[in-house]
């Protein structure tokens, strides 16, 4: 073919590829379309020629310097057209590195210096990885969300490193087909494009998985603290919130540990769910590592309300609650907490998800999980005993850093006291939460049965116009459940309060209805409603 004839090819050819960038912690398909648009009187190096449309951010147009020193250092000859690569939709922002790898692969095939593929065998390909100047291949975050774009049976080409991740795909529904080919460098996926090397398929053999989230602490190294304990299996076994008030070095924290250890343990949906937030932020800890234990998030009360709830300039970001998703969030110091930030939390502990909405972009982050606070009772810490300094009106401003509302929202609210010295000394139990953690799953199963057919997923969402539908009593349950009542001046929503709790505490038991002494326990179990009772 003469030289002006492979050129007039080269402006009628259509090329395009499969690649996905993560938009929050969701994976959205892109498919990148070239062409040659014009020829050049003289060859210029390849990414030298390429125009990219389509809502390209920053950090793609790096891609193509990237992708520049990688072609100098493989020796890739220049481009004899200039290319014009869209990249569809128009309408979504694409940012990072994700597109490097395809977009590189696409300039070649545009330039005619890559073979073209069928084009039945262009689309059976998802390319995804960023691309370094020495031409290697380095893994991105979000993998595994980019690879649930991926369609039945099709293929991915992803960076050596993002492939045991990737291969969480098998677990979607009608995906059973596809295949993982991983690949150090960019070399290596332009010989497998020419046909002269092949990718070896990550899937073939079953891949274990190491888990990113650490073993929790077993109850049984808690000494001491029986109430506080038992308020933590409840809160476990019904979804509530738990507040522990007690003074510094007694526990508060120890006990929060532990609550992941007793929760029921992930089903595989929710493995992969937690997985893919965990990788698109950045937090999976490396190649092989999956989320197979519930997680616990501890904040610090320095935290900004972007950091807890999410958001961010740009693309919104998934904040703490959204990695608590599924498992605990523990905020320390609860009075310390800008009151702003504390207030941010009551949407998400109402509906389990948290929209954030930008002028370029609204997106909805999942964000269902118990929350556990602690707090001291005063500024010293010692409110009620002789090393206390504070002052009755330092103590009543300090506790009055907690609104309300945010309180009406966390169920169980407990007091902790001194140990004594045989508290402090006794033997520990190991093995506890293993015991704990089979009365939870009993508890959770009972509910599970009973919210049959409904969004409900645990006592603690019954909604407050279905309470007395679930919520059932004995005639002696529900006696004692309106005596407490009668003798507290209590909103409504504290009423559930009790009545949901008292649900829990019969579940835990194996009663089919609220007994009498489920309902004084549930009261023993809710400070504030203690303090409501003696006002």
């Amino acid at each position: 073919m003469s030289r002006f004839n492979f050129h007039d090819h080269l402006l009628q050819r259509d090329h395009s590829l499969n690649g996905a960038v993560l938009f929050g912690i969701d994976g959205h398909s892109v498919e990148l379309q070239g062409r040659a648009t014009k020829i050049l009187k003289s060859p210029r190096p390849v990414t030298e020629c390429v125009t990219i449309t389509g809502m390209a951010k920053g950090p793609v147009y790096e891609a193509v310097m990237r992708i520049g020193g990688a072609f100098s250092k493989l020796g890739i000859k220049k481009s004899p057209v200039e290319i014009l690569i869209n990249l569809a939709p128009a309408t979504l922002e694409k940012d990072g590195s994700w597109l490097d790898l395809p977009l590189a692969v696409l300039m070649l095939q545009v330039a005619g210096l890559l073979p073209d593929l069928p084009e039945q065998d262009e689309q059976r390909f998802l390319l995804v990885g960023e691309v370094g100047i020495h031409g290697e291949l380095r893994p991105v975050p979000g993998a595994l969300s980019l690879a649930f774009n991926a369609k039945p049976g099709q293929a991915l080409i992803v960076p050596t490193g993002n492939e045991k991740e990737c291969a969480l795909i098998l677990k979607k529904p009608g995906h059973e087909g596809c295949k993982v080919y991983p690949a150090s460098s960019l070399d290596d996926v332009l010989n497998f494009f020419r046909g002269s090397s092949q990718l070896q398929n990550a899937l073939r053999k079953p891949i274990r998985f190491e888990p990113a989230i650490p073993k929790a602490v077993d109850f049984g190294k808690i000494r001491g603290q029986e109430i506080a304990k038992k308020a933590a299996v409840i809160a476990a076994a019904g979804g509530h919130n738990l507040l522990l008030v007690g003074p510094p070095g007694e526990g508060k924290t120890l006990i929060a540990s532990a609550i992941p250890g007793i929760l029921p343990k992930l089903k595989e949906s929710e493995m992969v769910e937690l997985t893919r937030i965990y990788s698109a932020i950045g937090q999976l800890g490396g190649d092989g590592v999956a989320v197979t234990r519930r997680p616990i998030r501890t904040v610090h009360h320095s935290v900004s309300m972007p950091a807890l709830v999410g958001g961010g300039s740009g693309i919104p970001r998934p904040g703490e609650i959204t990695l608590a998703h599924r498992g605990v969030l523990f905020l320390d110091e609860l009075p310390e907490f800008s009151r702003r930030t504390l207030e941010a939390l009551r949407q998400p502990l109402e509906g389990g998800v948290v929209q954030i909405t930008r002028v370029h972009a609204s997106l909805e982050f999942p964000a269902e999980f118990s929350l556990v606070a602690a707090m001291n009772p005063c500024p010293c810490g010692y409110a009620g005993s002789d090393n206390c300094t504070c002052s009755s009106k330092e103590v009543e401003k300090y506790q009055k850093k907690i609104s309300g509302p945010l309180l009406d929202r966390i169920d169980l609210q407990v007091a902790l006291r001194p140990l004594t010295t045989d508290e402090r000394f006794s033997p520990t139990r190991e093995g506890e939460s293993k015991k704990l953690q089979r009365q939870v799953q009993a508890a959770r199963d009972r509910q599970s049965a009973r919210f049959q057919g409904t969004s409900i997923n645990c006592n603690a969402t019954i909604p407050g116009g279905a309470v007395a539908d679930y919520c059932n009593f004995s005639e002696e349950g529900f006696s004692e459940f309106k005596r407490v009542i009668d003798k507290s001046s209590v909103t409504t929503r504290t009423t559930d309060r009790l009545a949901r709790v008292s649900r829990t505490i019969a579940d835990l038991a194996g009663n089919a209805k609220i007994e009498s002494e489920n309902v004084t326990e549930a009261e023993s179990m809710m400070l504030r409603f203690g303090q409501e009772v003696e006002n």
